[in-house]
């Protein structure tokens, strides 16, 4: 099923070129049929008993499956232009972003290149579509003037020459489309990425304040003690200062938040049961906590 995925939609390129080349082929030996050497037909049929009008029939719908598969074409370079300006403005907000760490920046500008790469690709394919798959087989006024077998022959061959280029044309806006559902698959995935990665910046801000908090209130405690513990306080002074310069710099994990919440909650308690005096406990608490935010 993964290899499936992965030659179908994700790297179509090697099946396009086989059936292009199958397709190629076809088409050449249906140009260099002869009398000698006719043409065995898979899309049409030269029998003399099949009415001309049913041929000319079928000749006018390949020539209107030409049209619409040109235009649909034309409808999807609009959507990729559209899409590949909004990707081209996701890189530019990628290469801005400051708060995200440098290997996750560098992922989503991977990501994003990627899917910028499909989108462009998907645009050529459908531009080739276009503009070199242009050949159309039409009935001139001579080949009317053919015996009916000949004439019918002459029908066939054109019926089976636009319904060959159209196969082409339709494989290669079969595999447009697939570069275009891998380009926005791998959208969806930086916008995946970049969900998480604010939710966990958001909660991360949100524990650094809790823990802004927390000193502050240790240190109205703190203050309202007896002389004794002045050292204490300036224990208090240096883990703000320390705290603040490790939140300006961003370079403090989730981890370490924890364990600085965990230590603080402690001394809290601790304070709250015995507010006029300073334990050996808080003191190593305190310590502990200096330690947590050691710079390295």
């Amino acid at each position: 099923m993964i290899k499936d995925i992965l030659t179908i939609i994700i790297f179509p390129f090697p099946t396009l070129f086989k059936t292009t080349q199958a397709i190629s082929e076809k088409i050449k030996k249906l140009i260099n049929s002869s009398v000698e050497k006719p043409y065995s037909y898979e899309y049409a049929s030269n029998n003399i008993r099949i009415d001309e009008k049913v041929l000319l029939d079928t000749l006018k719908d390949t020539i209107e499956n030409k049209k619409i598969l040109e235009d649909k074409a034309k409808s999807t370079l609009i959507a990729i232009t559209i899409s590949s300006s909004l990707i081209i403005n996701i890189l530019r907000y990628i290469q801005d972003m400051k708060d995200s760490a440098v290997i996750l920046s560098i992922i989503l500008a991977i990501v994003g290149f990627l899917s910028l790469l499909y989108m462009i690709v998907a645009g050529v394919l459908s531009l080739y579509s276009i503009g070199e798959i242009n050949t159309v087989a039409i009935m001139y006024p001579e080949d009317y003037l053919l015996p009916q077998q000949g004439k019918n022959t002459q029908i066939a061959d054109n019926i089976e020459h636009n319904y060959l280029h159209n196969l082409k044309r339709n494989n290669f806006m079969t595999t447009s489309y697939k570069c275009i559902i891998t380009s926005i698959s791998l959208l969806v995935v930086i916008f995946i990425i970049a969900t998480v990665t604010l939710r966990i910046g958001h909660k991360k801000d949100d524990l650094t304040q809790e823990i802004n908090r927390q000193i502050e209130s240790i240190n109205n405690k703190i203050s309202t003690m007896s002389n004794e513990i002045s050292e204490d306080k300036q224990n208090i002074i240096r883990i703000q200062q320390r705290i603040i310069y490790i939140i300006e710099r961003i370079e403090i994990t989730q981890q370490k938040l924890d364990n600085i919440k965990e230590s603080i909650e402690s001394i809290n308690k601790i304070i709250a049961d015995n507010p006029s005096m300073v334990s050996d406990e808080i003191e190593k608490l305190l310590f502990n906590l200096e330690k947590e935010l050691k710079v390295e």
